[in-house]
């Protein structure tokens, strides 16, 4: 039952997690606009979500089920009911290249499997060098190496025990009286994140569809628009409100945020098949920052 309680609490969270990542960093990085980088509507990638219980299943069987002759990072001394505190050895190795073969696999199956099934690209490393279908490439296979090694020396131990701690609270562990509160809103979540699912797979298109035939969902986006460009002439009486020397200031500003670095040339030579291309990500995306369908 702990087990299983870890499990659906790192898989919302990882999902959660992953979202609010993807999203700062295809704002910044990639597509360079705010764009909802999962297939649901709702804040979650389930990409993350099952990275994390695959990280976490990892260590969880080497820890486990390996001979205690075996000792791994256990700082705290009760890593999944192995007693003893360990530090850092060549034994971790095991774990971590299992986690990073693991999630890249993960991130291959997953493109895969929304390009041929849903015929959507979540990310595109086509411009990458050395990439395989425009799902994985080098960098980002480093990226996940380095994710596993933070995530077994500075998580997994540590998420272990809360999780120990949250068991005994809500079931009423050691003494304590049990707490069913966190219980009801785990299934609340977990309802939103089924619901969420479900209608973005297109099971319920008879229902969006009968929305924008009644004219509500036109009207919301006709309001957002015209909200949209009221801020931006907003913006503009208030620039043009501005002293001269602030406004040219401020331009110059804008145009040195816009030049690259040589540094940051350098990286994209190296990287990047078309260093002048950058990258296609914002392609993959609509104008409401949707994934775009592609046939």
């Amino acid at each position: 039952m702990k087990i299983l309680l870890i499990y659906l609490f790192l898989f919302i969270f990882g999902c959660v997690l992953g979202w609010v990542i993807e999203v700062f960093f295809r704002r910044f990085f990639s597509a360079k606009k705010w764009v909802n980088p999962g297939f649901m509507k709702g804040p979650w990638l389930p990409l993350y979500g099952f990275g994390v219980i695959l990280m976490f299943t990892m260590c969880y069987l080497c820890v486990y089920f390996l001979p205690e002759s075996m000792s791994f990072y256990n700082p705290l001394g009760d890593l999944f009911n192995r007693s003893g505190v360990s530090n850092a050895n060549i034994n971790d190795l095991l774990p971590i290249v299992l986690m990073w073969v693991g999630m890249v696999l993960l991130e291959f199956l997953a493109g895969l499997i929304f390009i041929k099934g849903f015929h959507v690209k979540l990310w595109d490393y086509t411009n990458m060098k050395g990439n395989i279908m425009g799902i994985i490439c080098p960098v980002f296979t480093l990226i996940w190496g380095a994710v596993a090694v933070i995530y077994y020396y500075a998580v997994n131990p540590f998420i272990y025990r809360l999780f120990t701690y949250m068991h005994d609270y809500m079931f009423g562990g050691n003494g304590q009286v049990a707490h069913f509160g966190f219980l009801f809103t785990l299934g609340v979540l977990y309802g939103f994140l089924i619901i969420d699912f479900v209608t973005s797979v297109g099971l319920f298109n008879s229902i969006s569809k009968a929305a924008k035939e009644s004219g509500i969902i036109a009207k919301a986006e006709e309001l957002r628009a015209g909200w949209s460009k009221e801020t931006k002439r907003t913006k503009e009486r208030v620039f043009d409100s501005l002293p001269q020397n602030i406004k040219e200031a401020i331009i110059a500003r804008q145009n040195r945020a816009e030049e690259e670095s040589p540094l940051k040339k350098k990286i994209d030579e190296v990287i990047l098949i078309d260093p002048e291309k950058k990258n296609n990500a914002s392609e993959n995306y609509d104008e409401k920052g949707r994934p775009i369908k592609k046939d």
